[in-house]
């Protein structure tokens, strides 16, 4: 069996904040973090992985800097 997660970017609202002038989130000025759900389920894939030895495979459909969010994953 295997079970894919997706995972995504998103801005990090805990810190600075930077909004357009149209009233829109200005993400190029912004940190990112992986959106917290996708944790809770790369979390829940890896305990069915513990429990069945299935596989785990995380995809993004992100920019290329999204590479180092998935090296954090498979960290």
């Amino acid at each position: 069996m295997k079970v894919i997660v997706c995972v995504k970017q998103v801005p990090d609202t805990s810190g600075k904040v930077a909004v357009k002038p149209d009233g829109t989130l200005d993400r190029a000025s912004m940190a990112t973090i992986i959106n917290p759900d996708d944790k809770n389920a790369i979390e829940a894939a890896l305990t069915l992985k513990d429990e069945t030895g299935c596989k785990v495979i995380v995809v993004t459909m992100g920019p290329p800097p999204a590479e180092g969010m998935l090296r954090e994953i498979l960290a």
